[in-house]
């Protein structure tokens, strides 16, 4: 599953703070980043384009730390229909920052839920194909995999990936009370638009709500010093700090959640939770 971006970072203002401002920026890209970019400064205008795993955050934050006056905007987008986002940084710390699904999200459904040291129980991301037939993106704190999940009469079948790989891998088939469950020997290939399907909805997803710890350092600086300063538990995969502070709702245990209204898509993330997840557990 690919998570490169391209970011837009501007900043206006005077000549002189600019010029400044744009030596300390190289000598970090330079030296830290890796990440290819570009300049296309104007007069009064700086504008850097940047391509690579993530935005490189912490350059920009370092750099404004020294020139507490400039404001410094940062817009970024997934390539081919993903996700995007926006930031403002100021006198060296984020002081905004959103996202937002793109096209290729439309119709999707999320649900996650969290303990209260931040561990990620449970995300799940699905999305209508056709009558009865859902196809989405499961993932806990060390876990994730693609899944599709068609109800026909009395009868759901559920069929996961292992990971993000182009094969289905386990299928549970319910009947009422009745669950039988099979490990597919030989894996069976997922066809190749479907597959194409799942990456976007798994991208989109992920852009906005989850941050993996395997994610190059620059990426991931930024919810890693949020977590300490909540006192959070990093694992592999982590739902993004903005949205435990702001989207998910704190139980009266202090677990985090956010549910999803809509009856047939929440039937499928019971479905996922009652069987994927505890099949991942094991």
């Amino acid at each position: 599953m690919t998570r490169s971006v391209t970011a837009t970072i501007t900043v206006e203002g005077d000549e002189a703070l600019l010029a400044g401002y744009r030596r300390r920026v190289n000598e970090l890209l330079d030296a830290d980043s890796g990440a290819p970019y570009r300049e296309l400064h104007t007069p009064g205008r700086l504008d850097y384009r940047v391509e690579g795993e993530g935005v490189p955050y912490p350059v920009f934050v370092t750099a404004s730390e020294d020139f507490p006056d400039l404001v410094v905007e940062v817009r970024w987008e997934h390539p081919a229909g993903a996700a995007g986002g926006s930031a403002t940084i100021r006198g060296g710390r984020v002081v905004d920052q959103s996202s937002a699904p793109g096209p290729a999200a439309a119709g999707a459904r999320c649900e996650l839920r969290a303990d209260r040291d931040g561990t990620l129980v449970l995300g799940v991301c699905c999305r209508r194909r056709g009558t009865g037939d859902w196809i989405g993106y499961a993932v806990t704190a060390s876990q994730h995999a693609f899944f599709r999940a068609t109800h026909e009469g009395q009868t759901d079948v559920l069929e996961a990936s292992d990971g993000v790989e182009g094969e289905w891998a386990e299928r549970w088939t319910v009947a009422g009370e009745s669950v039988t469950y099979a490990e597919l020997d030989p894996r069976q290939p997922i066809e190749s638009r479907l597959l194409g399907e799942l990456d976007r909805l798994a991208n989109d997803f992920a852009a906005e709500w989850v941050w993996f710890a395997d994610d190059a350092p620059e990426a991931t600086a930024i919810e890693r010093q949020r977590y300490g300063q909540y006192g959070w538990k990093v694992n592999a995969a982590n739902v993004r700090a903005a949205k435990l502070k702001t989207a998910l709702r704190q139980t009266e245990t202090g677990a985090f959640e956010f549910e999803i209204p809509e009856l047939e898509a929440a039937a499928v993330a019971a479905l996922v939770a009652r069987h994927w997840m505890q099949a991942a557990r094991h």
